[in-house]
């Protein structure tokens, strides 16, 4: 199957990529030009990694991005980033080791079992020194050193390795969506209290970093006391325009760049007592007509949700879902007019100045909105577009384009 020719495909998610760079542009303007750190983990919140890390890098003048998994790194490296620094946020299983080193990937250090291991391998495969992170534990309780002893034993364990160099410290926070406004809250600024405590640590050891980063999504909006501290923020959904702060506060203006389509592919009239799909939860006390649209859980689209009557747009009416199923998935359309081969827009915007905001995806979904994005599965094609009126119609296609202009 040819991946660039849109006809293989029942849906596509619609990137603009302009609108990236212009997130990327007002956050750093916003912290006062601050180094950024994005994060591009998976498949970069259903966006593409390939597609989104060039553009990243090669348009946007990024030297350094994040990823949670290791085969993360290898497809950013292998698309066309082979110069760019990449840190894996979550830890590394020790079989991952030789390639990490290998690859000039940089990890997050925290206990000295693993400072020990890449230090073994640094000198297997003849290098004088490797690169690493360490991650101070403030109160996620996930992965890294408390500021004390445990990082003590660390850094005592580093400095005597000899070949590691400490290339960033950071760390992790728990509440930095609850914004309150702009005026925060009490237990991101213990966290950042005990960054802070761990950050004179580790410079007392004689360890200058050169990337220090504790700002996510919601801390880079108002946590502006890390600002003199950190030399990055490291932001994920941020600069794709989702703002995490749960009262969906924006005060860095950025924009929603993605939207989700798929096309009515038949249309039933249905009579009290008939129902719809499996298990009949839909079942009209009154004549209906129900769209069956080409998408279902299989594509991504969270069955819970579709269930719960989620939104959709078709030809500027709002429908809402009755029911779904692996491949198709049924709208109340009885007061719309359309017809088979309409288009449908799951979130997003539908051309016609109409939109479903993934910010009010996500709070009728009672989640996180980067968990519809980051679900869409293969099955959904990504096309790309510039406002300069180009589209890409694959993380292939415009990677290699984006290349040939360098």
């Amino acid at each position: 199957m040819d991946r660039m020719d849109l006809n293989c495909y029942n849906s596509r998610l619609e990137i603009n990529l302009s609108r990236i760079g212009r997130n990327i542009d007002k956050i750093r303007a916003y912290t006062g030009g601050l180094g950024l750190i994005p994060v591009v983990k998976s498949n970069a919140y259903g966006y593409g990694t390939a597609a989104v890390a060039n553009f990243l890098v090669h348009r946007c003048g990024i030297r350094f991005l994040a990823v949670a998994r290791l085969f993360e790194a290898c497809q950013i490296q292998d698309s066309g980033c082979p110069d760019c620094g990449i840190l894996i946020l979550g830890p590394v299983p020790a079989f991952q080791i030789p390639t990490i080193v290998k690859r000039k990937i940089e990890i997050p250090l925290f206990r000295v079992e693993d400072a020990k291991r890449l230090s073994e391998e640094a000198k297997k495969q003849g290098l004088a020194s490797v690169k690493a992170h360490i991650k101070i534990e403030t109160g996620m309780n996930r992965i890294g050193a408390r500021p004390g002893k445990e990082l003590s034993d660390l850094l005592s364990c580093i400095k005597g390795l000899g070949n590691i160099e400490i290339d960033g410290v950071f760390t992790h926070f728990a509440t930095a969506d609850q914004a309150n406004e702009g005026k925060g809250n009490d237990f991101t600024r213990e966290q950042f209290s005990r960054f802070l405590e761990g950050l004179s640590q580790i410079r007392e050891a004689g360890i200058t970093p050169h990337y220090v980063h504790c700002c996510n999504t919601g801390a880079t909006a108002w946590l502006k006391e890390a600002y003199s501290v950190c030399t990055h923020v490291r932001t994920g959904s941020l600069y794709l325009g989702y703002s995490s702060i749960q009262n969906d506060w924006n005060p860095i203006g950025v924009e929603e760049s993605g939207s989700w389509k798929t096309m009515i592919v038949n249309i039933r009239e249905i009579v009290p007592g008939e129902s719809v799909g499996y298990g009949r939860t839909f079942m009209p006390d009154h004549p209906a007509k129900v769209a069956v649209i080409g998408i279902g859980y299989g594509d991504g689209y969270t069955r819970s949700f579709a269930v719960s009557g989620a939104p959709a747009l078709i030809n500027g009416v709002r429908c809402r879902f009755v029911g779904t199923c692996m491949d198709m998935s049924f709208l109340d359309v009885t007061d719309v007019d359309c017809k088979i081969g309409d288009e449908v827009t799951l979130f997003g915007e539908d051309g016609k100045g109409n939109r479903i905001s993934g910010l009010e995806i996500g709070h009728l979904m009672g989640e996180t909105r980067l968990a519809m994005f980051s679900h869409i599965t293969e099955r959904a094609a990504r096309t790309y577009s510039l406002d300069d009126g180009k589209t890409y119609l694959s993380e292939e296609d415009y990677f290699q384009a984006i290349q040939k202009q360098l």
